[in-house]
């Protein structure tokens, strides 16, 4: 059965307008908790949207829903460990600041404030590639210095504004990315079922041993990454509203993951990927619906720019927590030193070694926060001892994700 284009551009015109309407009520918008969540949410829908499901389609094939669902599995677990730490390894570091836990949770944020700058330049190299992708261009120097020049504006800004100034374009950016990512959903669920296209059919680009499939599943870590950035928001929201801001954004995050690779599986039968690059979501997805390469084009700067300056404000704060003892300059500083970093890296690394170095640094930090949650459920007794069954395993996964991940095999 074939499907009208103009019904299915209709479609995700009219859903991103009622989001975007929802979205921008004054209800949701002054809400204190809805702010709290949006943060750790840019930063997980900006890790990986664009290119989880060409990286999962192209590496698994038809078992790329089980890989996401894997994926979020994994990190709503770790989340876990991020809620228990608010709750527990706060307290105990304010009460034994010289102990051993504070000085593995400072080891922890060293890493998490590395990884910050590389997921920064990551997000920047993605949408500059994006871009220039509907511009016509291929120079893989062009477009190092046009992700150079966007992460120079994040300097400015965040010298001149600090984080208030940061967050508030990101806020603007999440609520047009959440808007867009709907319509698509939808009109790709009504294209499926129109359709009726074959499910779970297609191979991946190369076979792949099982060992391997783990290792480059692994190094995908890193675009459910980003809940973890409600454990640096002390100062403006209390306990109790990050470790639901934890949560809600990993709900919510994980219902978009699973269901955009859903509904991409027939698609990507179809349509299959000829060569993995940054751009092959939109590719792929513009064959369906004509209209979306537009609308993931403006996601696609949507998602990194508020993605990068979630990161960026975390990396920029957490380096500043950890050298405050040593130094009397501002957060605004720090912020312009993580972009800086991150333009160094960016002309160092693809955009594929860069999620696989991140997916590292970020499996780094969740090992140690995992060795700090079970010193203190043996030691205090905090939480269930049961935990220990399962936090043992997941450090284990970790250290593999640290020690094995690999990049997806890519043009």
């Amino acid at each position: 059965m074939s499907v009208s284009p103009w019904l299915l551009d209709g479609l995700v015109v009219l859903t991103v307008s009622v989001v975007l309407l929802a979205l921008a009520s004054p209800r949701i918008r002054h809400s204190n908790q809805w702010q709290a969540t949006v943060t750790p949410l840019a930063s997980i829908i900006g890790s990986g949207f664009l290119l989880v499901a060409p990286l999962l389609h192209a590496s698994l094939g038809k078992w790329a829903l089980a890989g996401i669902v894997v994926l979020t599995f994994v990190a709503y677990n770790i989340g876990m460990v991020i809620r228990f730490n608010i709750v527990h390894a706060e307290v105990w570091v304010e009460e034994y600041p010289q102990g051993r836990v504070a000085r593995i949770e400072a080891l922890s944020q060293w890493m998490l404030g590395l990884a910050y700058t590389i997921s920064v330049a990551f997000y920047a190299s993605l949408l500059a590639a994006f871009v220039f992708e509907k511009l016509g261009i291929s120079s893989g120097t062009a477009m190092r210095w046009a992700a150079t020049g966007l992460l120079t504006g994040v300097m400015a800004v965040a010298w001149a504004r600090g984080a208030r100034g940061l967050e508030v374009i990101e806020l603007v950016a999440v609520t047009i990315k959440v808007a867009i990512i709907g319509g698509v959903l939808l009109a790709l669920a009504y294209y499926d079922a129109a359709t009726g296209i074959a499910w779970f059919e297609h191979e991946p680009l190369e076979p792949l041993t099982p060992y391997k499939t783990a290792a480059i599943l692994a190094g995908m870590l890193m675009v459910t990454q980003g809940f973890e950035t409600a454990r640096f928001m002390g100062e403006r929201y209390t306990r109790e509203v990050r470790v639901l801001a934890v949560k809600q954004s990993q709900w919510i995050a994980t219902a978009i993951y699973v269901v955009f690779i859903g509904v991409t599986c027939p698609i990507f039968f179809r349509f299959p990927i000829a060569e993995l690059n940054e751009t092959a979501v939109s590719t792929t997805l513009g064959q369906v619906v004509f209209v979306l390469p537009a609308f993931l084009l403006v996601a696609a700067s949507a998602s990194q720019l508020s993605a990068a300056l979630a990161d960026t404000i975390g990396g920029g704060g957490l380096f500043q927590q950890r050298l405050k003892t040593k130094t009397r300059l501002s957060s605004n500083v720090f912020y312009v030193i993580v972009a800086g970093m991150a333009i160094i890296l960016l002309w160092t690394a693809d955009v594929f070694e860069l999620v696989n170095y991140a997916s590292k640094g970020f499996a780094a930090y969740y090992l140690l926060q995992v060795v700090i949650a079970i010193g203190l459920v043996a030691r205090r007794g905090s939480g269930n001892r049961l935990w220990l069954v399962g936090l043992v395993p997941l450090a284990l996964l970790l250290v593999f994700v640290v020690l094995g991940s690999i990049a997806a095999p890519h043009s």
